[in-house]
Protein backbone atom coordinates (compact mmCIF):
# COMPACT_ATOMS: atom_id res chain seq x y z
CA UNK A 1 0.00 0.00 0.00
CA UNK A 2 1.03 3.27 -0.74
CA UNK A 3 -0.08 6.56 0.60
CA UNK A 4 -1.00 9.07 -2.24
CA UNK A 5 -0.42 12.99 -2.21
CA UNK A 6 -3.49 13.71 0.04
CA UNK A 7 -3.29 11.53 2.31
CA UNK A 8 0.26 12.80 3.38
CA UNK A 9 -1.18 16.15 3.71
CA UNK A 10 -3.82 14.57 5.67
CA UNK A 11 -1.30 12.87 8.08
CA UNK A 12 1.17 15.60 8.14
CA UNK A 13 0.45 16.85 11.77
CA UNK A 14 0.40 13.47 13.37
CA UNK A 15 3.59 12.71 11.53
CA UNK A 16 5.60 15.67 12.88
CA UNK A 17 4.24 15.67 16.55
CA UNK A 18 5.15 11.97 16.47
CA UNK A 19 1.99 10.79 16.98
CA UNK A 20 1.46 8.61 14.04
CA UNK A 21 0.96 5.22 14.34
CA UNK A 22 4.78 3.20 13.13
CA UNK A 23 3.25 1.77 10.08
CA UNK A 24 1.80 4.54 8.81
CA UNK A 25 4.72 6.59 9.97
CA UNK A 26 7.28 4.12 7.54
CA UNK A 27 4.37 4.61 4.72
CA UNK A 28 4.71 8.05 4.66
CA UNK A 29 8.19 8.38 4.87
CA UNK A 30 8.60 6.09 2.02
CA UNK A 31 6.45 8.26 -0.02
CA UNK A 32 7.98 11.72 0.70
CA UNK A 33 11.59 9.64 -0.32
CA UNK A 34 9.65 8.96 -3.78
CA UNK A 35 7.96 12.35 -4.01
CA UNK A 36 9.63 15.04 -4.29
CA UNK A 37 6.82 17.76 -3.91
CA UNK A 38 5.58 16.12 -1.02
CA UNK A 39 9.26 16.29 0.39
CA UNK A 40 9.41 20.08 0.06
CA UNK A 41 5.39 20.42 1.03
CA UNK A 42 6.97 18.87 4.77
CA UNK A 43 10.28 20.67 4.55
CA UNK A 44 8.00 23.77 4.27
CA UNK A 45 5.86 22.57 7.14
CA UNK A 46 8.45 22.15 9.19
CA UNK A 47 10.52 25.31 8.42
CA UNK A 48 6.81 27.50 8.98
CA UNK A 49 6.69 25.93 12.33
CA UNK A 50 10.30 26.91 13.26
CA UNK A 51 9.91 30.53 12.18
CA UNK A 52 6.34 30.82 14.01
CA UNK A 53 8.27 30.05 17.20
CA UNK A 54 10.54 32.31 16.92
CA UNK A 55 8.27 35.23 16.62
CA UNK A 56 7.73 37.76 18.44
CA UNK A 57 5.08 37.12 21.24
CA UNK A 58 3.22 40.43 20.16
CA UNK A 59 -0.16 40.84 18.60
CA UNK A 60 -0.54 41.64 15.09
CA UNK A 61 -1.51 44.92 14.01
CA UNK A 62 -5.44 45.05 12.74
CA UNK A 63 -4.53 46.14 9.26
CA UNK A 64 -2.60 43.15 8.89
CA UNK A 65 -4.75 40.47 10.32
CA UNK A 66 -7.41 41.87 8.00
CA UNK A 67 -5.81 41.39 4.74
CA UNK A 68 -4.62 38.00 6.23
CA UNK A 69 -8.53 37.05 6.51
CA UNK A 70 -8.82 38.71 3.13
CA UNK A 71 -6.13 36.29 1.20
CA UNK A 72 -7.66 32.89 2.96
CA UNK A 73 -11.05 33.77 2.10
CA UNK A 74 -10.31 34.64 -1.46
CA UNK A 75 -8.03 30.95 -1.07
CA UNK A 76 -10.42 28.86 0.24
CA UNK A 77 -11.36 25.69 -1.58
CA UNK A 78 -8.14 25.60 -3.20
CA UNK A 79 -5.70 22.60 -3.26
CA UNK A 80 -3.43 22.50 -0.79
CA UNK A 81 -1.89 18.78 -1.54
CA UNK A 82 0.90 17.99 -3.76
CA UNK A 83 0.57 15.60 -7.11
CA UNK A 84 -2.68 15.53 -7.50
Amino acid sequence: MMFSCRKVAELLIDYVEGSLPEDQQSLLQRHLCGCVPCAIYMQTYHDTIRLTHALPNEPIPPEFAARLKAVLEETKGGSGSCGE
